[in-house]
């Protein structure tokens, strides 16, 4: 039966770090971009999810805890709840940049909110959904800096992120998720 970390995730899963998406180049063009992208993480971030609900309307329904409800009844995004969303998601690709050499840590960390994420009813097959977003977003950050080189990168990185989250996301609907195995399930 093995370790621990092969019971909550699917086979194979587990052993998928970022060197198995990013190369050594890839990393380097990430870090050297990201001090750019960083510069005004609100900002990046909202340009990111209003370009998302922008592509993916359908997805705003799955933000409803970041919205308020008019008289009319007609749900708004709350801009001080959306921008906090916004921004914590971009500090967690500055914890991916940081995590690049060692990616034991944030692979961890992305499983659990892949695992949170799936009690909004996120799902895997949504995830590539935020990728032209993303992209929209970085391109905005870097201007002339956005390379062909510097898209692969990032996408390379998403990639990754995605792959940890949508495992999290796998464990959730299993029941294998990390409480469950240490016996807090209520």
């Amino acid at each position: 039966m093995g370790c621990n970390a092969s019971s909550r995730s699917p086979p194979g899963a587990m052993e998928k770090q970022v060197q198995d998406f990013l190369t050594a180049e890839e990393v380097r063009i990430v870090k050297e971009s990201w001090p750019v992208v960083s510069l005004d993480l609100p900002a990046t971030g909202l340009h990111i999810f209003t370009r998302l609900f922008e592509m993916e309307n359908d997805l705003k329904k799955l933000f409803r805890r970041l919205m308020s409800v008019r008289e009319s009844g007609d749900y708004v995004f709350d801009s001080v709840r959306l921008e906090r969303h916004a921004t914590l998601v971009m500090k967690h690709f500055g914890q991916a940049v940081e995590n690049l050499d060692d990616s034991t840590y944030f692979s961890e960390l992305l499983i659990m909110l892949g695992e949170k994420h799936s009690a909004y009813d996120v799902k895997p097959e949504m995830l590539p959904f935020l990728w032209p977003a993303i992209r929209d977003g970085l391109k905005m950050r870097l201007g002339d800096k956005f390379t062909k080189e510097t898209e692969l990168a990032w996408k390379h990185l998403y990639d990754y992120i995605s792959h940890k989250l949508a495992d999290g996301m796998s464990n959730a609907a299993s029941g294998s998720s990390r409480k469950a195995k240490n016996g807090m399930v209520n």
